[in-house]
């Protein structure tokens, strides 16, 4: 690990020659791939048989390849790798306790402890967190970063479920190790199912429910040692890390044998900070019925389906019209970290990632299935909320850069820790109102910005003009404060005090564009543009409009952050209160 010292001249950019060798010589100690083979693997697929009442997070082994050797993983109830798919039917309440039975962490040596929230004791004793992504819950389930249990301890969660059907995903949320709790394998996939979309299939839409044509996708990319097991970078903090193998469902470059008939697939982005722009070898069509938080009002055919870090697709795929024997790819073209890659890349290691797995058409009969045109039958359409938004936010996500790349990514240049206390600095929206959040990015990174708690529609995007707009931010009435010398970057420049940020109205540079039609439905995660005002019509509360997908509303402590893991890591996540 890097000094203090050293880190220090890097914000200050003495010693850059001196950091930039000890860098490489930690960043490039990685192993050269191992040769192994793709498409080898059979695609890994696990359903619950039932919904647990506890949670068990153990320690295990997994290979990722048969010509990879076993490595230190973690895993969810018996898994050794990631956890089994849940199935819920709306309104069913779960109460899960979930026991942390682990040991040392196995990237002990990558916990930086400068980031907020890591403890020297977390490379033996790893804290845990678990958040159910997409869940509309009360405040004490939610996973709040904070709200950790140790080795020995377990921690009792309540999911009442009463949403639409969709796919969430449940994983770890530790403040400061979360892309590391995420990388050992803590993370699976949970679907609530509802009338039009019920356990077991049989329903009226007529598509796919469980197993063997509804299969879960988690898409991650990862990096290996020579012996099999998984490698992350030693700290210190690696602003995005890129693997240059695809898994999925926690087999390297996977391949799954498919019937000539329709499948569905639940794909979860669960990469670290890797946005997939995914097409078929075939080029046949990709058939989006689904997104984050539930059914579409009609299937949307895409060429390309763009998903970011923490979004999920519910998906169509019609294999009737291949022929036996043919084999089709999962491609994908979308450099990373989205959408240019960085400049300068001496913290990163970046590897595009063309191929991701591969479906082999089975011999047999074709059979054509019809695809439904009409999503939700027993629910209401999606309309935009009719209820003029009570309050319009204004939010930034920047970063503090050193020549060698970022120091810290940071949400209306605020610190976790000053948010939580200064309530001034923090969001406090009141329960059952609906406000309007515009996230603005002045970087030339695209971030993928969740919201706990609720879901969102994406009003619009637009492009700004970044010079005129920060000119304006950094010159309105208010004095910059100093980062305190406990943050990374150690003493280095200062940042502006001015809060809330300008509208960026003003500063427009093109119309705004509406949200593609795939991104039509509800949403809990949004992709942020570089350069760009992205807006969001947020409803905090069940009673907030009519036709909601959640039926509840609940106040207390919940956050808001980038889902790039290594970003939310290191600071790019605020905490936020709904109120009475």
């Amino acid at each position: 690990m890097l000094t203090r010292r050293q880190l220090i001249l890097a914000s200050t950019g003495i010693g850059a020659g001196f950091l930039i060798s000890e860098i490489f010589k930690a960043k490039k100690s990685y192993a050269v791939l191992p040769e192994i083979s793709k498409f080898t693997e059979p695609l890994p697929i696990s359903f619950a048989s039932a919904a647990p009442s506890s949670l068990v997070i153990a320690p295990s082994s997994h290979s990722f390849h048969k010509d990879l050797g076993a490595g230190a993983t973690w895993g969810y109830n018996g898994a050794d790798y990631l956890g089994p798919t849940f199935e819920i039917t709306r309104g069913t309440p779960l109460q899960l306790t979930a026991h942390n039975n682990l040991g040392t962490h196995p990237f002990a040596n990558s916990l930086d402890l400068r980031l907020h929230g890591i403890q020297e004791s977390d490379k033996t004793n790893p804290r845990l967190s678990l958040h159910l992504h997409g869940s509309n819950t009360e405040a004490k389930s939610d996973g709040y970063p904070t709200n950790t249990f140790t080795p020995g301890q377990s921690y009792v969660y309540n999911f009442n479920n009463n949403q639409e059907a969709a796919t969430l995903w449940y994983h770890d949320h530790t403040l400061g190790m979360t892309s590391l709790n995420v990388m050992a394998g803590l993370a699976g996939v949970y679907l609530i199912r509802d009338v039009d979309d019920p356990v077991g299939g049989n329903g009226p839409l007529g598509i796919p429910a469980g197993p063997p044509y509804e299969i879960p996708l988690v898409l991650q990319d990862r990096l290996f040692n020579p012996d099999g097991s998984l490698f992350y970078p030693p700290a210190p903090w690696t602003p995005e890390f890129l693997g240059n193998v695809a898994t999925v469902n926690g087999k390297a470059w996977p391949n799954l044998n498919v019937e000539r008939t329709i499948y569905r697939f639940r794909i979860v982005n669960g990469s670290n900070a890797r946005t997939y722009h995914l097409k078929l070898s075939s080029n046949q069509p990709i058939i989006q019925i689904g997104t984050d938080g539930g059914m579409l009002n009609t299937p949307v055919e895409l060429s390309r389906l763009l998903l970011a870090p923490g979004e999920r697709a519910d998906v169509l795929i019609d294999f009737s019209k291949n022929l036996p024997g043919e084999k089709i790819v999962w491609q994908n073209d979308a450099t990373s970290p989205f959408p240019f890659g960085r400049a300068n890349a001496v913290f990163n290691l970046s590897f595009p990632l063309p191929e991701i797995m591969q479906f082999t058409v089975k011999a047999g009969a074709a059979n054509p299935k019809p695809i439904p045109q009409t999503l939700r039958l027993h629910k209401p359409l999606i309309k935009p909320i009719a209820n003029k938004p009570v309050r319009q936010r204004f939010l930034t996500l920047g970063e503090i850069v050193g020549p060698l790349g970022p120091l810290v990514l940071l949400q209306n240049f605020i610190y976790w820790d000053e948010a939580e206390n200064y309530p001034e600095l923090m969001e406090r929206p009141k329960v059952d109102t609906v406000e309007q959040w515009n996230i603005i990015n002045l970087q030339p990174v695209a971030h993928p910005v969740h919201l706990h708690l609720v879901f969102f529609q994406i009003l619009n995007r637009q492009k700004i003009n970044l010079t005129r707009y920060l000119k304006s931010y950094l010159t309105t009435t208010g004095s910059p404060r100093q980062v305190r010398t406990h943050h990374i970057p150690l003493g280095g420049p200062t940042v502006p005090a001015n809060y809330p940020p300008p509208d960026p109205t003003p500063f427009a540079v093109a119309p705004p564009r509406p949200p593609a039609p795939n991104e039509s439905g509800w949403k809990d995660t949004v992709l942020v543009y570089p350069g760009e005002v992205t807006r969001l019509i947020v409803p905090f509360g069940a009673q907030a409009a009519e036709n909601l997908p959640f039926g509840n509303s609940f106040t207390g402590r919940y956050v808001w952050h980038c889902h790039m893991l290594d970003h939310e890591d290191n600071e790019m996540m605020l905490p936020y209160e709904v109120v009475p």
